[in-house]
């Protein structure tokens, strides 16, 4: 170790979903990367843990798949959709070559999985170890963390961490939505959203499944419910409530889930005979957002740059997403000037700002109170008809847009067999969508920034 602190290529902190993986890639390519983690291995975190095609590719690639499959947790080939009063079966759409369309495994199996092929990859490990504060060169550039050992812990592997200040090129922040790194680094949040649901979710043993598993996604009216089978032969059941309802749903655990979740008939029938396992989970209280990608010396990956609602069940995939693009991003100008590596980062800021804002604003849409607009299930009847409503999920793939399948023909003819069966208040509605978008492009253009 050098007198001013040990030296690292990169220096990634938080070690679940973007970081773990994103060590992985870049250790396999010979950087010396140190990952640094404030929780012990194998601790949950709060997530509805759902991810989709593009993710299980990405799984593949990584070399874990297998390891996930072996905790019981199938790929899953087919959904029940329901959008409105539109409710149809679905084939998962997949590419050539993906292993399955949909998978859910639990955060205390799928994050150590990870950690493992980081480790496995060379990167220095660190476990129980909390960043404190970041490191600056004289001209203010990010040049590493001061770390200490985290509350019960503090294990490294290979011995035991210490107060110390590590250095590197990079530091990149993958540490959630309460990100140390975004918040030291002073990155401001845009395009901010309050939820308006509430989530719970729960899982179920004795389920129902069929010989085929299935994805249930009911959204209609004020409610949302999703059901699918998980690891250990486990069923998830996640539902949307309305913060009103909060106290007597409580209250009522675990039965008010069972009850709520019982409006959709596919996990009716799934959880006939099902009995509850363990305590139901909550989140109540969240923000969608995107922060300040990256600065001189740091970047943000993951939940610590952009979160969005979970119904869309984005989460997991898109930060593979992210770190896989970052992966190439660095490797490639790691070793340049920090000019260069500064102007890189830049651009793959840009990148995931264009690449996420479409998706983002169609899961606050999708995880808002207010009832669906008649236009969008009416579409979705019109490509039932076509044969290309499963393509819907192509946007949870994050492999289609919002607007390249509601486009402007769709949405047309729409209001012309809503407006011929007499719907009232069709334009009103259009007219409505039209005003949210030409403010959420204007905000692209021109974000509202609130204070780091």
């Amino acid at each position: 170790m050098s007198s001013d602190g040990e030296r690292y290529d990169v220096i990634v902190v938080g070690a679940r979903c973007a970081g773990a993986p994103l060590a992985a890639l870049l250790a396999r390519q010979g950087f010396e990367v140190c990952l640094v983690e404030k929780a012990e291995p194998g601790g949950d975190t709060p997530s509805t843990h759902i991810f989709e095609a593009d993710a299980l590719a990405f799984l593949a690639d990584l070399g874990v798949l297998e390891e996930l499959r072996a905790t019981g947790a199938p790929l899953i080939a087919r959904a029940d959709a329901r959008v409105g009063d539109l409710r149809w079966p679905a084939t998962w759409p997949v590419r050539p070559g993906d292993p399955g369309g949909v998978m859910s495994v639990r955060r205390f199996r799928l994050d150590p999985v990870l950690l493992d092929a980081a480790h496995a990859a060379g990167a220095e490990v660190a476990t129980g170890t909390a960043v404190t504060g970041l490191v600056r060169d004289e001209d203010g550039r990010v040049a590493g963390v001061r770390v200490s050992p985290a509350t019960g812990g503090g294990e490294t592997r290979g011995g035991t961490a210490r107060e110390r200040v590590l250095r590197a090129r990079l530091v990149v922040g993958a540490d959630g939505r309460s990100s140390t790194v975004a918040r030291r680094a002073g990155a401001r949040s845009y395009h901010v959203t309050p939820n308006q649901f509430a989530l719970f979710w729960g899982y179920f043993a004795g389920a129902a499944t069929g010989t085929e598993p299935t994805f249930v996604f009911h959204r209609w009216a004020d409610r949302v419910v999703l059901g699918c089978p998980t690891d250990d032969g486990l069923y998830q059941v996640q539902v949307g409530v309305d913060p009103a309802r909060l106290p007597a749903f409580r209250a009522g655990l675990p039965g008010s889930l069972l009850e709520y979740a019982r409006a959709a008939e596919p996990v009716a029938e799934a959880l006939a005979g099902a009995r509850p396992v363990g305590e139901p989970r909550v989140t109540t209280h969240w923000k969608g957002y995107f922060r300040e990608p990256a600065g001189p010396g740091w970047v943000l990956v993951g939940d610590a740059g952009h979160f969005k609602d979970p119904t869309a069940g984005r989460g997991i995939g898109d930060a593979f997403l992210q770190a896989g693009e970052l992966a190439r991003t660095v490797a490639g100008h790691l070793a340049r000037s920090t000019g260069e590596l500064d102007a890189a980062l830049h651009r793959w800021g840009a990148w995931r700002d264009a690449e996420f804002v479409e998706p983002y604003w169609f899961a606050a849409d999708i995880g808002s109170l207010a009832p669906l607009p008649a236009v969008l299930p009416e579409m979705l009847r019109g490509m039932r008809r076509a044969g290309t409503a499963d393509s819907l999920f192509e946007l949870v793939n994050h492999r289609a847009k919002p607007t390249d399948l509601l486009t402007g023909p769709r949405l047309l003819g729409a209001v012309g067999r809503l407006l011929a069966r007499g719907r009232v208040g069709v334009l009103r509605e259009v007219a409505h969508l039209a005003a949210d978008d030409r403010r959420r492009r204007a905000l692209a253009r021109t974000p509202r920034y609130e204070a780091a």
